[in-house]
């Protein structure tokens, strides 16, 4: 059976409310706990930011009174020297026991030589248990021309000391700036401060940077610490090391600066544009050194540099001094005006053309003068002078820089060109130009090395060249020597007014009353080749018809004594207005007539004069012939042969004269012919009346590239 539709709905009803009500009062509590939590957090922070903005928005106000006014307090040690007195607008007293001071001065008693140290703030609070003082608002300190200003200063006894944490601005007679930190030792009278930037306190005066400045009150000196700077119009100043400004007291003014090990100095241009830096301004002129003083005058201007140890000099592009001591004079504007330095100096300086060469000079002492620009307007070196351009080296007593391109030598003079010579006079000097050369007058003595010279003529071992003056390439062994010129090459000997080398051309060129004596080898008689051909009078250009049959002229039975036999150096001498020796090509020259004698071992002259007359040496560097030309003439004994043009072989003793005609004497005898050929020294003459065109063969002529062979 089913139950009525009524009573069906109403217990479905209550199943489905009774669902529901666990549900809803668990949620019901949770609830509530969760809104009292909340309200409970709530009024907690409220409390507690109450009292945490409250406690920061009420400073605790200790209960105060006035004392007294018009205060007057005073402190004694213990031998009951008055060390302390004061004064204050109004003395407070506080419940906590400290007392507090209105518009506070306070004077520490002659704590300095010349007097006391001042103290004044607007507040001034002690702890009389631990004697701690503080200076609180616009505390400023005096002391000995030195004030010092910040918001808190701080005193401690035992030992007496005035102090700050906090920046303070300064002031001195020589500076005005700031510092981290301030600490002032009362019985020493010495004040230090931290972290310094100071610019001057007058015109002219001297910036500074340092990471600790110490004002010292027995002295009145002031030492800066740390990586130091110290600038002014005139220079600037670095230092790792301390740097100490010597004060004297009487003028109230500085009167040096004094620095230590690794000090740098930079010399300005008053033309330079403020706040440039040194490296902005590469070419300034720089100083380095150890135990350097500075001394000034009216306190501000540098007259005298000073280093006692190790100076070095520096400016770019490549000017270096260096030496154990230097002073260096300044001008009225502190622009450098002299330098001297002593000891091992080592100088570099740049010059020649652009300034592109660089020229090493060492000596014990050095003078340097600069012009108005600060450049390098001169500078002597004395004692022990070794100068260096590059292949060149030079060494005398003293020296001179002319402050461009010339240094002169004077006191024993030498130079060495370690490729070429050494030259010695009485007045040297070398240029550095394109290319460098060293000129020197005063007896000139030239010795050149034997590898360079190993061309001219003849046997020898080493070369010397003296005049009256000489100018000489560097490095390229090309020269000019003037005034009494005298070649020595081992026998061989050249006398000239005028001679000129070139070393790397292998030439050698006289001019002015030109005087050789040589003494050259010759190729045996053997060494004479003749052509068939020679004697063809039908070549190109001979006469047509018979040929001529040579003739016997004369027969001399002396003409063959004492000639050479080709086993002895053949000596001769000339006499020229020029002369010319060309070693590559192998050839002697003569000009302006010259004449050529030559001495045998009978004392019998042989002598040959021309307009010009050369000589062609062979390829071992022996004499291969000799050539007259233009009106030439032989003359041996009374024996004469004339012609435009005459060739003689010294080997062979072979004389030939080409002429219109030429013409031969013997004793008095007369022949002509168009070619005479003669053999002196078998008594055989050959006349041609026909100019013939002759291809004579000889030993080879010399067409040197190398070295020549003996």
């Amino acid at each position: 059976m089913f139950p009525p539709a009524r009573s069906r709905t109403h217990h479905r009803g209550a199943r489905v409310l009774s669902r529901w009500i666990g549900p809803a009062i668990t949620f019901g509590l949770f609830a509530g706990f969760a809104v009292f939590l909340v309200l409970r957090l709530q009024e907690g922070f409220e409390r507690r930011a109450g009292e945490w903005f409250g406690s920061a928005d009420e400073v605790p106000v200790e209960p105060e009174e006035v004392v007294s006014t018009e205060v007057e307090f005073t402190r004694f040690d213990e031998q009951g020297r008055l060390v302390l007195e004061g004064r204050a607008e109004q003395a407070l007293g506080r419940s906590d026991g400290q007392q507090r001071f209105l518009e506070v001065e306070v004077r520490l008693i002659e704590v300095l030589a010349d007097g006391d140290a001042v103290v004044a703030a607007d507040e001034l609070l002690l702890d009389p248990q631990t004697e701690a003082v503080e200076f609180i608002g616009n505390a400023l300190l005096s002391v000995e021309g030195l004030e010092l200003s910040g918001p808190h200063l701080h005193f401690r006894t035992a030992p007496d000391r005035l102090w700050s944490r906090d920046p303070v601005q300064f002031r001195s007679d020589d500076f005005v700036g700031i510092a981290a930190s301030m600490q002032f030792e009362v019985a020493a009278g010495d004040v230090s401060l931290q972290g310094v930037v100071a610019a001057p306190a007058t015109e002219d005066g001297f910036s500074v940077i340092a990471e600790r400045v110490r004002f010292d009150g027995d002295t009145a000196d002031t030492s800066l610490f740390g990586d130091v700077e110290i600038a002014s119009s005139a220079l600037t100043l670095s230092s790792r090391e301390s740097v100490v400004a010597r004060r004297d007291r009487e003028r109230g003014r500085m009167r040096s600066i004094e620095a230590g090990f690794g000090t740098e100095l930079t010399f300005l241009d008053p033309s330079d544009p403020p706040g440039d830096s040194p490296a902005e301004a590469p070419e300034r002129l720089g100083l380095r050194g150890d135990r350097l003083e500075i001394s000034l005058e009216d306190g501000r201007i540098p007259r005298r540099v000073e280093v006692q140890e190790n100076p070095s000099l520096h400016r770019a592009p490549g000017t270096e001094l260096r030496g154990e001591e230097a002073a260096f004079e300044l001008d009225a504007d502190g622009t450098p005006e002299r330098l001297s330095m002593t000891g091992d100096v080592r100088s570099r300086l740049p010059g020649g053309p652009g300034a592109r060469y660089l020229i090493s000079v060492d000596s014990s002492d050095l003078e340097v003068d600069f012009d108005p620009d600060g450049e390098i307007a001169g500078a002597a070196f004395r004692g022990r002078v070794r100068a260096r351009h590059g292949r060149a080296s030079a060494t005398a007593e003293s020296a001179f820089w002319d402050g461009e391109d010339t240094l002169v030598f004077e006191g024993n003079p030498r130079v060495v060109d370690s490729s070429l010579l050494e030259l010695e006079s009485g007045d040297l000097r070398l240029v550095i130009a394109e290319p460098s050369r060293v000129e020197a007058e005063d007896a000139v003595t030239a010795r050149f090395l034997p590898a360079r010279l190993d061309w001219l003529p003849g046997e020898f071992e080493g070369v010397v060249l003296t005049g009256d003056s000489a100018v000489m390439e560097t490095g390229s062994g090309e020269g000019v020597f003037t005034g009494g010129v005298r070649l020595l090459f081992g026998r061989n000997r050249l006398v000239s007014d005028k001679v000129s080398v070139d070393a790397e051309a292998r030439t050698l060129e006289a001019t002015g009353a030109v005087v050789t004596s040589l003494e050259l080898d010759i190729p045996p008689p053997g060494a004479r080749v003749v052509d068939q051909e020679d004697r063809d009078p039908h070549l190109p250009g001979a006469a047509t018809g018979p040929a001529t049959v040579p003739t016997a002229v004369a027969a001399d039975p002396t003409s063959a004594a004492g000639e050479p036999s080709g086993e002895s150096p053949f000596v001769f001498t000339a006499q020229a207005e020029r002369f010319r020796y060309e070693a590559t090509a192998g050839q002697l020259s003569y000009g302006g007539t010259p004449q050529v004698e030559r001495v045998g071992p009978s004392a019998e002259v042989s002598r040959l004069v021309a307009g010009r007359i050369e000589a062609d040496l062979t390829a071992e560097g022996s004499l291969g012939a000799l050539h007259g030309v233009q009106g030439a003439r032989f003359e041996r004994g009374s024996n004469l042969v004339r012609g435009s043009r005459i060739r003689y072989e010294p080997g062979a003793d072979l004389l030939l004269a080409w002429g219109s005609p030429a013409v031969v004497s013997v004793e008095g005898r007369t022949s002509e012919g168009g070619l005479l050929e003669l053999g002196l020294g078998d008594d055989r003459t050959e006349i041609h009346p026909t100019r013939v065109r002759r291809a004579l063969t000889r030993a080879p002529i010399a067409r040197r590239e190398g070295p020549s062979q003996r």
